[in-house]
């Protein structure tokens, strides 16, 4: 998956009767069984190797991403690296 940067853009309003809805961090969270904290963490985390998946939308500070590509995170999530991966803590010499 190539990472490309998003240009960030105010977007168009909802028609008439209607009202957009997206997936925060908090619904995405659910769709894996994990926290919120756990979906900020893989965004940062992943950046440069494996980037989250940009958001469609942001209102104030909180993305939100179309529930339309839950798919293609599911597809993210499944590629991220396992645990293990980046070395981690150096083990202790006997």
């Amino acid at each position: 998956m190539e990472h490309v940067e998003r240009q960030i853009t105010d977007g168009p309003a909802a028609p008439a009767g209607a009202t957009l809805r997206y997936a925060d961090m908090v619904e995405i969270g659910t769709w894996f069984n994990v926290s919120h904290r756990a979906v900020a963490n893989w965004r940062s985390r992943y950046a440069d190797s494996h980037p989250f998946p940009e958001p469609d939308v942001v209102i104030g500070r909180t993305p939100g991403w179309s529930p339309d590509r839950r798919n293609e995170i599911e597809r993210w999530a499944a590629g991220r690296p396992g645990q293990g991966a980046g070395g981690g803590r150096p083990r202790k010499a006997d």
